[in-house]
């Protein structure tokens, strides 16, 4: 098959459009397969200078300039071990072979040209290990591991009424139903997360959400970053700049919370308060995520509490955030989160996944979460 593949240009716009539009007429499975690509050409995160996150967009295009497929690559610094190192994340890869067979061999294309600009080369978050590009990029020899999901129900009535994971058929639905209008879910609920432990940071400990307008400037990211990146065995860039660049000021629903002890900082967090209307997961909640967050893991425990504290008194019915770390996850389960099935998932080419052997027994050093590859999506 003749493919080429090509950066994404402002005269290829319209036919990206009826590509997607295709993919969607065939009747694809949304939750098996991402029909999301950037209508527009031009990246979210552009190039600058360097070390910058920054975004190419590129194209599969047959012999006649017709767009088969196409993906993203996302450009970050990270450590790795201690050491700096450029990756990029592997993002919405599309290909109209998911819906007409005569174009499977385009995803291969796709990976292969993504992997030459980029070996080391991961993809974050996917959609579970049974979703289809999990199983291709096995196949294609990548390593995967599940990044854990935590959960705190504020509200159980609202949790039950809303949680479309347990909601699966008509029974369900009724029980649930029964148990927030009878008040049992309420108490089976409050007393599974009363065994959990509280933790309630000591009083030395304070935060504050960061003042309006700003570009983290009166935040200390880079006195944190500096204290905490060799802490953890793979961590993307988090200083001031880079925090700008992924959560500006201007997105007015990202709040940032900067944690003191003794009125020194020891870390921070990136949260959203989000009235979610008939998600595909949490329904109409109003969902808390503590979506990213730096600190030494001794410290994490405090960071977590403090953004639990945040979020209960923003009026949520529920908080959850993902965490590679064990240092984060045993934080979010001192803080009386509770471990749930998560589809997010980390795949890593064979050689990112090559210099962070053993792969699977290293991910708990990785400090990972929301806040690395597409970002917050769909929260």
């Amino acid at each position: 098959m003749d493919i080429r593949i090509v950066p994404y240009a402002a005269g290829h716009e319209e036919e990206v459009r009826r590509f997607v539009s295709r993919v969607r007429a065939a009747g694809i499975d949304p939750l098996r397969y991402s029909l999301r690509f950037p209508e527009s050409c031009t990246p979210a995160w552009q190039a600058g200078r360097e070390g910058d996150v920054h975004e190419e967009y590129f194209l599969a295009l047959d012999s006649e300039s017709v767009v088969r497929g196409g993906y993203i690559l996302k450009h970050q610094s990270f450590m790795l071990r201690g050491e700096p190192r450029r990756l990029a994340h592997y993002s919405l890869p599309i290909s109209e072979g998911i819906a007409d067979r005569r174009f499977a061999p385009v995803a291969l294309k796709l990976l292969e040209h993504a992997l030459a600009r980029q070996p080391l080369l991961m993809s974050l978050g996917i959609g579970g290990p049974e979703i289809p590009l999990a199983r291709f990029l096995r196949a294609a020899g990548w390593s995967l591991v599940t990044i854990p999901f935590f959960f705190r129900v504020v509200h159980p009535r609202a949790f039950l009424r809303n949680i479309q994971v347990l909601r699966t058929s008509a029974f369900r639905r009724l029980a649930l139903d029964a148990l927030a209008a009878t008040g049992l879910g309420w108490l089976g609920i409050k007393a599974l997360q009363a065994m959990k432990r509280g933790y309630v940071p000591p009083a030395a400990v304070s935060w504050a959400p960061a003042a309006e307008p700003d570009d983290w400037a009166d935040a200390p990211a880079d006195e944190i970053w500096r204290e905490c990146h060799r802490r953890y065995g793979l961590v993307a860039v988090r200083d001031r700049r880079i925090l700008g660049a992924l959560y500006p000021s201007a997105e007015r629903r990202f709040i940032r919370l900067t944690v003191r002890r003794d009125g020194r900082p020891i870390g921070w967090a990136v949260l959203l308060a989000t009235a979610m209307s008939s998600h595909k997961q949490f329904g109409g909640m109003r969902v808390g995520t503590l979506v990213d967050c730096l600190a030494l893991p001794e410290d994490a425990r405090d960071v977590a509490a403090c953004a639990r504290e945040f979020l209960a008194a923003s009026g949520v019915d529920l908080m959850v955030s993902n965490q590679a770390s064990d240092a984060w996850g045993q934080a979010l389960r001192d803080c009386g989160f509770l471990r749930g099935p998560s589809n997010f998932l980390l795949a890593a080419a064979p050689k990112l996944a090559g210099q962070l052997e053993p792969f699977a027994p290293s991910a708990g050093t990785f400090h990972l979460n929301r806040g690395d590859g597409d970002g917050p999506a769909n929260l």
